[in-house]
């Protein structure tokens, strides 16, 4: 827990400095907030981080949550009594409580500022003394102390009662400041002597003597049973044995605030800035001072380790490293883009677009002359053996000792230099090479030897000069200017060169990276994870690579180059690089020096607070139709879909800038990214959805999702229940209509089967009229003949037909063996009728089984009878009459009546005119009533033997029948 400040003493603090023209005091990067950005008040009285990650800053003009987008304010309107808010806590409720400069405290409930039902009994109890620093303990006690620290009250719900526990010794005040766990952290006023120690008063209380009114004391547990406590005139650190260690200087200093970093660092501030004490044991000495010359309230770092500061005159700082130093004059012209860094014996140096170079001591910057170099941009120097530079666009030689420039040559346009190893310079033009000697002879190549637009020049171990043209890559040997053809193909720009692992790197502007060794070539591009195809420079620390892009530096990992196995990460404006646009890397002593557009920085690579994390995402709320609801499960209506969900990363490096990805499972699979908080579903189908959302950081990792679970019911008419009503009521329907539908054609069906079989019976019926007639004319015959034997006989077997035929005249279907036996006595009558002018038999083939077989009765006679009438007779010789019964596959079989009379085409010629065989029909309607009652084949069909085509005569008729 913190102590803010309320009243502080505004000191001085004046250190040695050369003229502001003549150096640059390095500094760090950060974002700076004030009311343009939406904070309350530029006036920071404090800072505070919650549980859930929110920043809060408390002003003279109301409290502010920032959330990475926006500051949400709270003041009087939401319930603040005074919008001068001097100091912010958080309960173990995830409450955040306020106090204001009138000294009444409240809490934030929803978005409402509620009083403290207590304010009333702790004024009753102050004696005219305002409320100061407030804690809740492990019991969710509410203690609260005076600024004056003289009483000291403990609070639970609505009870304030005064806590006054026994102190021994002399009866000097007793300042209470806070208290840590079970312990009570006191501090009493004393005189300033060399054995100020600690001495116990009891289990609870400890005793300090610091010289001084102490009215701006503040303490911090810095360790296991280890606290500090700044005073008026310095601070102390004490652990639980009574044994201390007292700083008190004789510096104008006033630590206001003492504050204890998550990274272990002790942090005192007050009107000159924050100082950083790494080492709390050796005191303020060493420490390292950070916004000198601010009125620094309050130091905060956050979960993520990112620093907050707070001003009281200028807002709100944010620093996302602290390992970053930027050398910069704040202006936006070429003094600040610096082009070109360099190391020559021992010193560092860098310079800017306008050509002026400065040399690098420790914190400052240090211009080595006073004016520009009188040509236009300039893109690089270079140092001589002899502690000269040559800078400008055109090659200026600067002897910093006199503070004169020197024209070299006034038609030269110098793109890059380089110190050779041999003392010589050379240079790269925008068209070809020149070198200075170690006498300051300037020299330039012929172009008809080399005459390409250089932009950089590498030398390499064994000597030869590499250089890098808008056409690809060359190299000289100190004879002749060779091109790499294995590069070249494809004319990339080469804009830097270093050497890694016997690999000449090649830093492209359109190819990414490309590595040559022993005429092989290899490449690292965007695809495979390089920041951007459009690299500006490139340099190795003995193990990897660092690439500038206009997308800051990347690190590079090369785990096989061949698989272009590579792992990265990336420093940029989010972790505090001034600008994204690196124009030159140099590694030195394990540090990197980096020249950007906006200055020249100094860059620690092994600091973690460059490393990206990972951060959760948290879904804030869920709109359903323009209505904020629960962001948890939730169940809403058919007609509730609209769906609109809020999500935050609290990840403040990339801020408004951070990139998300979610997917709603249930409506599609795959991740969509966006930079915007929040997702929009207009019109969501019934289902359920799960909504899985996640954060990218700087580095492009992406963080831990949040998700949440919800249920659009769908329309009654789209519920099971419903459709299975539905579909039962569609299922009786249909079933009743064809019931009625079937037994409508049921009943049809049964009528036309019984007036079929009606019709059938009437056709046997009809049979036997007709067969009565032509017996009786045959017995008639007989009698008129005086063949009365015959006759008898005739009328005797007649009679035993005629009881046959009223036997089954009723029936559908008869057995063929029935149906054969009534033909057998049919033509025995028929014989008797003809005596020797008729012969006939009945032959069965196939081993058919003909009591088995059906037939419809009477059906054979008509087609014997017309034979033997209309074939046989006619001809006036002997007739034969033969009937065959055979298979004809496995589902029929098949009845042959065959004659050898006159054939049926000259039987027609001998029928009346107008005479029609009534038998004849009947049989063949007779038929197609079988056929259509059974589906199955029932025909008649008859052949005239006499148009076959041979020497036969007759008729045959062949009835196709179903077995």
């Amino acid at each position: 827990m913190r102590c803010f400040v309320y009243i502080v003493t505004v000191c001085c603090c004046l250190c040695g400095a050369l003229h502001a023209s003549a150096q640059i005091t390095s500094r760090v990067p950060f974002r700076h907030y004030d009311t343009q950005q939406g904070l309350p008040s530029t006036q920071v009285q404090g800072i505070f981080e919650d549980s859930r990650g929110y920043i809060w800053t408390i002003t003279d003009r109301g409290a502010a949550r920032y959330d990475g987008y926006t500051f949400r304010t709270y003041t009087t309107k939401h319930g603040f009594s005074s919008n001068n808010i001097l100091l912010i806590n958080e309960d173990h409720h995830g409450r955040m409580w306020f106090m204001c400069n009138n000294g009444e405290y409240c809490y934030l409930d929803g978005d409402t500022i509620r009083p403290y039902a207590g304010n009333s009994k702790i004024k009753n109890l102050l004696r005219d003394k305002l409320p100061g620093p407030f804690y809740f303990d492990e019991q969710d006690t509410l203690w609260i102390t005076t600024f004056s620290g003289i009483q000291l009250f403990k609070c639970f719900g609505d009870s304030v009662s005064e806590f006054k526990p026994a102190v021994s010794g002399s009866q000097t005040p007793t300042y209470y400041l806070r208290r840590v766990g079970e312990k009570l952290i006191t501090l009493q006023v004393g005189e300033i002597t060399h054995d100020n120690k600690i001495s116990t008063t009891d289990n609870i209380s400890y005793l300090l003597d610091v010289a001084g009114e102490c009215k701006l004391a503040c303490s911090v547990q810095v360790a296991e049973n280890r606290w500090a406590v700044a005073g008026p005139g310095g601070f102390v650190v004490f652990d639980e044995a009574g044994n201390l260690k007292a700083y008190f200087e004789s510096s104008p200093y006033i630590f206001s605030t003492l504050e204890h970093d998550r990274s272990g660092n002790l942090w005192l501030t007050n009107s000159n800035g924050a100082f950083r004490l790494k080492n709390y044991n050796n005191g303020p000495g060493d420490a390292d001072v950070f916004f000198e010359g601010h009125f620094i309230t309050s130091v905060l770092q956050d979960h993520l380790g990112n620093y907050w500061f707070g001003d009281r005159d200028n807002g709100l700082f944010f620093v996302p490293s602290l390992d970053i130093e930027v050398f910069s004059t704040g202006t936006s012209g070429k003094q600040d883009k610096i082009i070109s860094v360099k190391e020559h014996k021992g010193k560092l140096y860098y310079s800017d677009a306008s050509g002026q170079i400065y040399l690098v001591q420790e914190k400052r910057a240090i211009k080595l002359t006073e004016n520009p170099v009188p040509s236009g941009v300039s893109l690089d120097f270079t140092s001589t053996q002899n502690d000269k530079f040559i800078t400008g666009n055109k090659p200026f030689l600067l002897d910093p000792k006199k503070g004169t420039y020197k024209l070299l040559d006034d038609q030269a346009v110098i793109r890059k230099s380089l110190l050779l190893h041999h003392g010589d310079c050379v240079f790269g033009l925008s068209d070809g090479i020149a070198f200075l000697d170690v006498n300051e002879k300037w020299q330039r190549v012929e172009k008809t030897q080399f005459g390409e637009r250089c932009n950089s020049l590498f030398e390499d171990t064994a000597g030869i000069l590499w250089i890098g043209t808008n056409t690809g890559l060359y190299k000289y040997d100190g004879t002749a200017f060779q091109a790499i053809d294995p590069v070249n193909e494809k004319k990339p720009r080469v804009a830097d060169i270093c050497e890694w692992n016997g690999y000449l790197v090649c830093c492209t502007r359109a190819s990414g990276l490309i590595f040559y060794k022993d005429g092989k070539t290899f490449s690292i591009k965007e695809t495979d994870g390089l920041l951007s195809d459009m690299t500006d420079c490139v340099v190795t620390d003995g193990n990897s690579l660092w690439v500038g892009t206009a997308s800051g530096i990347q690190h590079i990992i090369v785990r096989d180059l061949e698989k272009t196995e590579i792992a990265t990460f990336v420093i940029n404006d989010q972790k505090g690089l001034p600008s994204n646009e690196v124009n030159d890397i140099l590694y030195y002593e394990g540090k990197l020096l980096v020249a950007t557009n906006d200055g020249y920085c100094v860059i620690d690579p092994e600091s973690e607070a460059l490393r990206g994390r990972t951060t959760q995402t948290f879904i804030t709320d869920l709109m359903v139709n323009g209505i904020v609801q629960s962001a948890h499960d939730s169940v809403f209506h058919w007609n509730e879909n609209n769906i609109r969900i809020h999500f935050q990363s609290l990840y403040f490096r990339t801020a408004e800038k951070t990139t998300y990805r979610y997917k709603l499972l249930g409506f599609f699979d795959y991740w969509i990214e966006t930079n915007m908080p929040s997702a929009d579903f207009p019109v969501l189908p019934a289902g359920r959805y799960d909504f899985i959302v996640q954060a990218r950081n700087e580095d492009g990792i992406w963080g831990e999702g949040a998700s949440t679970t919800f249920i659009i019911l769908p329309h009654y008419s789209q519920t099971w229940w419903f459709r299975t009503v539905l579909a039962m009521i569609l299922i009786i329907s249909i079933y009743l209509i064809f019931y009625f539908v079937y037994q409508n054609k049921k009943a049809k069906l049964v009528n036309r089967a019984k007036m079929s079989e009606l019709r059938q019976q009437a056709l046997n019926a009809n049979m036997n009229p007709h067969f009565i007639f032509n017996a009786l004319g045959s017995i008639q015959h007989f009698i008129n003949g005086g063949k009365s034997i015959e006759a008898n006989e005739y009328l005797a077997d007649f009679s035993r037909l005629i009881r046959m035929n009223l036997e089954t005249n009723q029936e559908s279907l008869v057995s063929l063996d029935e149906e054969l036996e009534r033909l057998s006595l049919y033509l025995k009558l028929e014989h008797l009728r003809f005596t020797d002018k008729l012969e006939y038999e009945i032959i069965k083939k196939d081993n058919l089984n003909t009591f088995d077989l059906e037939i419809p009765p009477m059906l054979l006679q008509p087609y014997v009878e017309n034979a033997l009438l209309h074939g046989i007779l006619p001809s006036g010789r002997p007739g034969k009459l033969t009937i065959s019964i055979y298979a004809k596959d496995s589902d029929y079989y098949c009845i042959d009546i065959t004659d050898n009379g006159i054939g049926l085409t000259a039987s027609i010629k001998t029928v009346p005119e107008g005479h029609k065989s009534l038998a004849l029909k009947m049989n063949q309607e007779r038929l197609a009533i079988l056929e259509a009652q059974t589906g199955l084949r029932h025909r008649a069909e008859i052949t005239d033997l006499s148009m076959a085509g041979n020497s036969e005569s007759g008729t045959r008729v062949s009835i196709i029948l179903p077995v």
